[in-house]
């Protein structure tokens, strides 16, 4: 099926500022964006139409368009969300998940860990997977509850988590290698249904993903 220009200025536009390649803060020209994408205006207009509503952007008067900042309240508010929404779905409804979640908890560890070797080995390993499949891990604990309105939260929330995934991880290494640790550790909690203690785990593993996102706003020059 063919993709219509507004939808291939609109993809090609978010997609960008998700993997940070359009910093946050920086600003956007549209007459650029049109030479980049090679589309007319009208589609990129209607793309950060899209973006604004999204707040991934802002569009601001006389002075153009801006990439959403991540500053610290930001940071503040996503995490304080997740702290309260993850730990508590897998304290409670962590007996949803059964032999095909384990497996897919498996995989996604397996994957991530074969991946995150290669960041310490190679320039060209694969971060945008990496990032995925910590975004699956996590989709897959919330999905447990079979509630949709955790689920939307957690989808409401899903692209500014994107664009601090990518910036933690490009900017602090370190930070993967300990991720993938705290991810099995959390997963072993729940293999072996001590859902309480891998909520506690999870809970422990939120609040050091914050502390390293403070961290990378406060050294990288963003907006506070």
């Amino acid at each position: 099926m063919k993709v219509s220009l507004k939808q291939q200025a609109y993809q090609t536009i978010r997609t960008k500022i998700l993997n940070c390649e359009y910093a946050p803060n920086s600003y956007l020209n549209e007459e650029q964006l049109c030479k980049e994408i090679n589309v007319s205006r009208t589609p990129v207009r209607d793309a950060l139409s899209r973006l604004e509503q999204e707040n991934l952007i802002k569009i601001l008067p006389k002075k153009g368009v801006v990439v959403a900042p991540l500053n610290i309240n930001e940071i503040n508010m996503i995490y304080e969300t997740r702290v309260l929404l993850e730990p508590y779905i897998l304290a409670t409804y962590g007996n949803r998940i059964d032999d095909d979640h384990f497996n897919k908890l498996k995989n996604i560890i397996s994957e991530s860990d074969s991946l995150i070797k290669l960041v310490t080995t190679s320039s060209s390993a694969d971060l945008t997977r990496i990032h995925e499949l910590d975004d699956a891990f996590h989709k897959l604990i919330v999905c447990s509850s079979e509630n949709p309105y955790f689920i939307q939260c957690y989808k409401n929330m899903s692209a500014q988590n994107t664009r601090l995934r990518i910036l933690s991880g490009s900017l602090n290494k370190d930070r993967l290698e300990k991720t993938q640790i705290e991810h099995i550790e959390i997963a072993n909690e729940i293999i072996k249904r001590n859902y309480k203690k891998a909520a506690d785990t999870l809970e422990a593993h939120l609040m050091a993903s914050k502390d390293a996102a403070f961290n990378v706003i406060l050294s990288g020059g963003f907006e506070l």
